[in-house]
């Protein structure tokens, strides 16, 4: 039976928020697909402690709180491995899923080589790989460590994946599926419907409860004007692309995101 550390990336309020896509939190889809592992892995024998595990949650307000809570709280349980669940964010166009270890730790690399075929299997998303990197969360934990980064929350088809229920289930899957075999112990899945236990539900009921902001799904009078020269320019571009009803669902938080890329250059003339 092994000790796994689940880290759901972020915090509902400080420094640490993450990224945000078309109105949905990378904070909320990491605490959901958390607690979604934990119920497999708890179904499977094994022994599960978490970050965090409501949407709620706020570990500490500054960044380098945030991350430390996160790696301590692994080493003071003396945890067998470390798992930290994020998504990506880029330029709107990047998509897919990966995974990183730290760099220079064997283990950390054949966790991470056991979770991201099986994520990319589940998902159906993209294969960016596996990959090395320096982050606090994995680089400073005494155990095996990975950070999953399930999508990219900016990238509209990634984040209506992330979105859904499926989405979420999915990403869980792939991760439980890589732990089962970097410990080579056998699956044990319950059924979708049964795995979304009361505690999932209660996390949407949560979700529905929080204010929900502005969104502007149209360039029209309704769209700030400061916004639309560059909104307008995003879509004659393609780089943004509404639903099947043409719906932007633009927050005035990501309106501001694509201003700012664009005044750096990011999308071009």
């Amino acid at each position: 039976m092994a000790k796994i550390y689940i880290d759901p990336g972020h915090n509902c309020s400080g420094a640490d928020t993450g990224a945000v896509g078309f109105g949905l939190k990378e904070q909320d889809v990491s605490v959901q697909i958390g607690v979604l592992l934990r119920d497999m892995l708890i179904n499977s024998g094994q022994t599960v402690k978490m970050s965090r595990d409501s949407i709620t949650d706020t570990v500490s307000s500054s960044l380098n709180g945030s991350l430390a809570y996160r790696y301590n709280g692994a080493n003071d349980w003396n945890a067998d491995i470390f798992v930290s669940i994020h998504c990506n964010a880029a330029n709107t166009k990047a998509y897919g899923c990966e995974t990183y270890y730290c760099t220079g730790s064997t283990q950390g690399r054949a966790l991470a080589e056991c979770v991201q075929p099986h994520m990319t299997a589940e998902t159906e998303r993209y294969n960016r790989g596996v990959k090395s990197a320096n982050f606090a969360v994995i680089k400073h934990t005494n155990m095996p460590a990975i950070l999953v980064e399930t999508a990219f929350i900016d990238n509209y088809d990634d984040n209506r994946f992330l979105a859904s229920d499926d989405g979420k289930y999915k990403c869980a899957v792939g991760i439980y599926k890589g732990i089962c075999n970097y410990f080579g112990v056998d699956y044990k899945l319950e059924s979708e419907d049964k795995l979304m236990s009361r505690e999932y539900e209660e996390l949407n009921e949560r979700l529905e409860k929080v204010e929900n902001p502005m969104i502007y799904d149209y360039v029209d009078e309704n769209m700030p004007e400061w916004a639309r020269p560059t909104i307008t320019k995003l879509v004659d571009k393609g780089f943004l692309k509404g639903d099947e009803e043409g719906k932007l669902g633009l927050t005035e938080d990501l309106i501001r995101m694509f201003i700012v890329n664009d005044r750096a250059g990011v999308y071009g003339e």
